[in-house]
């Protein structure tokens, strides 16, 4: 079995909000998942993760298992994730997110140290009186203290496709992602069903854009009509020229799920449509649930994927040299794991991280590595040093320094980690 070195320190450990005593509404209770992490342009960071509904009562044991019934919480750290405050809720609504860790709400700093964030929810379709999904949006300008009142961005369109839809869902919109540009676009993006049928059960790709940092929003907007991985999350980054990259599963006509980028322009316009990353093909009756994650630095654009299409499945690394508009052949991130999945990526000047979930002996772990500019790897493949119990589900990000945290789920909490900025960093702390 290959030994892997663990050179990070866990340096914030529990977040999560205090629930006290209520009720179980499902089988765990009290449970923290699918984090999100983020940073803004004042070097704040901000953690945000699913939480139980303290609030919520009731009987809901004749609805199906894909509703949702939780909470959104935020915790943020003004001096680089040595301390965090205390986590605010950000729905204003009780138990109404709908959110898990392949459809996990999205969180980004803009420029003015705004937070912005995207979520999917439950709402009962007002004439129908059935359950729907719409993707909705809310803001915090005082620094993550309070979040305005959330805002639905998706048209509750009048189609019933309960029959078809798992969960009896009139409608859905969501597995949606988030990114704020340089030009202080803010840009929404979520998987839509309003134009599926028996006949064409893939999603439609929508997007919302406000020009005013969230006080308003355009009407949404189709970008594609079919053929969208319909329980894929999407996920999306801003290049330094406001262009925004999009990742998502291409479905083919003959069932194969690929992951793709999609390169749109500050004027709303496509410039490099659905490109594949470069995994083997992947022909899967149904969905994945397997997310993209993209980060973009100059011309360099990196993906990180799980793909069931090679001889050993699991984490695949990417890069583009020209912006997206073809990516060298995918190879593995941890060859040989027992498990790698759930990847995600982030980039500073010199260097790009992928970490996510595996297994070579015992628990579930976080383990990371880097690649330079060019695609190439630097270094072997690195633990996070989470102590006992299985991690997983991790997300990343980039501070000011050019060093990396993560933020990962482990015994239903949210942990933090501040990684290196390069493997240079690593050999020299073991020295």
């Amino acid at each position: 079995m290959t030994h892997f070195k663990s050179v990070a320190t866990t340096v914030a450990l529990v977040l999560y909000a205090t629930l006290g005593q209520t009720e179980p509404l499902s089988p765990i209770d009290h449970i923290a998942v699918a984090p999100d992490i983020a940073i803004n342009d004042n070097g704040d960071i901000a953690v945000m993760w699913v939480d139980r509904s303290p609030e919520l009562s009731g009987d809901h044991s004749g609805h199906d298992r894909h509703l949702s019934y939780t909470d959104l919480y935020v915790a943020i750290s003004k001096d680089g994730g040595n301390t965090f405050e205390t986590p605010a809720k950000v729905n204003h609504d009780d138990g109404v997110v709908w959110g898990q860790s392949v459809s996990r709400p999205r969180i980004v700093g803009a420029t003015d140290g705004t937070w912005h964030i995207s979520y999917a929810a439950n709402e009962i379709h007002p004439d129908m009186d059935k359950p729907a999904l719409t993707s909705h949006y809310t803001r915090s300008k005082d620094g993550g203290i309070t979040f305005d009142a959330p805002r639905r961005v998706s048209t509750l369109t009048n189609s019933d496709l309960s029959d078809m839809i798992h969960g009896g869902f009139t409608s859905a919109a969501a597995f949606q992602t988030i990114t704020s540009a340089n030009d202080g676009s803010l840009h929404l993006f979520w998987v839509d069903t309003r134009h599926m049928s028996p006949e064409e059960s893939t999603g439609a790709l929508y997007s919302a854009v406000s020009r005013d940092g969230g006080a308003t929003f355009d009407a949404d907007r189709e970008i594609f009509a079919a053929n969208v991985c319909p329980c894929c999350q999407l996920m999306a980054t801003t290049s330094a020229g406001a262009d925004v990259l999009v990742s998502m599963r291409d479905v083919s006509d003959d069932g194969y799920r690929q992951a793709t980028v999609t390169r749109i322009g500050p004027d709303g316009k496509i410039t490099h449509d659905r490109v594949d990353v470069g995994t083997a093909p992947w022909q899967i009756e149904g969905c994945p649930l397997k997310p993209t994650a993209v980060a973009v630095k100059d011309d360099a654009v990196f993906t990180a994927v799980y793909s069931g299409g090679e001889e050993e499945p699991g984490v695949f690394f990417s890069s583009s040299t020209d912006g997206g508009k073809s990516f060298a052949r995918a190879v593995p991130t941890h060859a040989h794991a027992l498990v790698s999945d759930a990847p995600t990526v982030a980039v500073n000047d010199s260097h790009a991280l992928v970490a996510w979930h595996g297994k070579t002996e015992g628990p579930r772990r976080v383990f990371y590595r880097m690649y330079d500019l060019a695609g190439a790897p630097v270094g072997d493949v690195q633990s996070v040093d989470s102590g006992p119990g299985h991690a997983s589900s991790p997300v990343a990000v980039t501070l000011p320094n050019g060093q990396f945290r993560i933020a990962w789920e482990q015994d239903d909490r949210i942990h933090t980690s501040a990684l290196p900025s390069s493997p240079i960093e690593i050999e020299v702390g073991l020295r």
